[in-house]
């Protein structure tokens, strides 16, 4: 069972899908939750238990993800079913390819949302209206543009209209030129910005945001952390890597690809959180959580003046530049899904699925609404597509990819798939044991399980 070629053609070289699949994986979570999980777990030791995880779970995987899409050259759905069909297995698992398009679609719809705002505050940056503002006042301009949908509404509409016209023109001049350009480019100027700032500011709440201590909510909490983590942020489960792979050169190395990527994603996150928690330090600013920390602690910490605007725009550009890459890699497999689903061009299936995915975007606008936010049976449009994609339908999504990697596909065609180069027996075994009981955590864990069951782990 030899693998096909790609009748779309396959990617210019190994080197240039590594920076694909990077671009795809590094964006605001990147920023706003690895750095705040490293200072509240422990540094150095949940750095440790993040590499585990990755090693374990995110990279058998990926490297699975990258297989399948390699074998099927087709979009999710069709490919799946074909698959199942090789396999002789039922056709059903098709609805997997479907769970992963539209979990890809409504992702994208509040990423966008968020990804807008950092498009608007690289311009507040330019403009000097961060640095030397109160932290009332900070607080005050986030929300306005949060809870203002005629501002959140425009830059949502830019930010999609940007990955629609790079995913329109094609996986090679669209998606992989953008990525050559611009994540190279991203990385030498965190590591600029991170050099300059070690030159410039005390290297103290560098050293305390890495150094070991005891996690505050526990180590099995911590731990848990760590797992969901490094799920999240290789964008498993939600359809990506499968239809990147589908690109791939037949004798790509997928390990060393994988452990490529994985060890460029982890690089951008320290780098880029070093530099943040050096600022915040040196301003003397805590670190708030979630998005709060880039659009609220960040901007309290930037120097007066021109040299406030000058960091701001580069922190700020760097997190639009790295959110259009993971947005253009959410919008392909819901693109590919259109093109070959209905017979369109990829222009036409582009704007179509962008326009589809900005509509929702704009019910995740209108949970900030003001002081009347859209709810349904309590919880606001955002909290809803949040929890169903990236808490429920991407864990359900990699689980039940395991046990078809795993149990349905007979182990010739699991060979074939994965291709040439060693490592198969230990690949085959991660995906049947450790990923598949990582991945029922996490699922327990978004169900609310795992809280109950650590809560009677740690009673007395």
């Amino acid at each position: 069972m030899d693998i096909r070629e790609s009748r779309f053609g396959t990617w210019q070289s190994t080197r240039a899908f590594v920076w694909v699949a990077v671009g795809a994986c590094v964006g605001i979570g990147n920023l706003v939750r690895l750095p705040s999980l490293l200072d509240a777990n422990g540094g150095v030791w949940f750095l440790a238990l993040y590499g585990v995880a990755m090693l374990v779970l995110g990279l058998p995987l990926l490297v699975a993800e990258w297989a399948l899409g390699r074998w099927m050259r087709e979009d999710l759905v069709t490919g799946l079913r074909h698959l199942a069909e090789a396999a002789g297995a039922r056709a059903a698992w098709a609805w997997l390819g479907g769970l992963m398009v539209g979990s890809a679609a409504l992702i994208l719809s509040y990423y966008s949302v968020m990804a807008g705002w950092s498009l608007g505050y690289v311009f507040r940056a330019a403009a000097g209206g961060l640095g030397g503002i109160s932290p009332a006042a900070l607080t005050e301009t986030f929300l306005q543009l949060a809870r203002e949908p005629e501002r959140g509404l425009a830059w949502h509409t830019i930010f999609m209209v940007m990955a629609c016209i790079v995913v329109a023109h094609g996986f090679r001049e669209g998606i992989e030129r953008i990525a050559l350009r611009v994540i190279p480019l991203a990385l030498l100027t965190a590591l600029l910005l991170l050099a300059w700032l070690v030159w410039r500011l005390p290297g103290d709440s560098l050293l305390a945001w890495l150094a070991p201590s005891a996690p505050t909510a526990g180590w099995l909490v911590a731990g848990l952390r760590a797992l969901q983590e490094a799920f999240v942020t290789l964008s498993l489960g939600v359809g990506v890597m499968i239809t990147l792979g589908s690109y791939l050169p037949t004798r790509t190395p997928l390990v060393r690809t994988a452990l490529a990527v994985i060890s460029l994603d982890l690089l951008f996150s320290l780098i880029l959180g070093g530099a943040l928690f050096l600022m915040l330090g040196a301003a003397s600013v805590p670190p708030a959580r979630g998005l709060g920390l880039i659009f609220q602690s960040l901007p309290s910490a930037l120097p007066v003046g021109v040299e406030g605007a000058i960091v701001g725009v580069a922190f700020y550009g760097l997190a639009l530049t790295l959110t259009l890459a993971s947005g253009v890699a959410l919008l392909e497999p819901v693109t590919r899904y259109a093109m070959e689903r209905w017979r369109v061009t990829r222009v036409f299936a582009a704007t179509s699925s962008s326009v589809v995915i900005w509509a929702f975007g704009v019910l995740t606008l209108l949970s900030f609404h003001g002081d009347t936010p859209l709810r349904f049976a309590g919880v606001t449009v955002f909290e809803a597509l949040q929890f169903m994609t990236a808490q429920v339908a991407a864990p359900v999504a990699g689980l039940l990819l395991c046990v078809f990697c795993g149990r349905i596909i007979p182990r010739e065609l699991a060979r074939a798939a994965y291709g040439e180069g060693r490592g198969f027996a230990a690949w085959s075994f991660c995906l049947r044991y450790p990923a598949r009981l990582g991945l029922l955590v996490l699922l327990l864990q978004a169900l609310g399980v795992m809280e109950k069951l650590i809560g009677l782990w740690q009673l007395p």
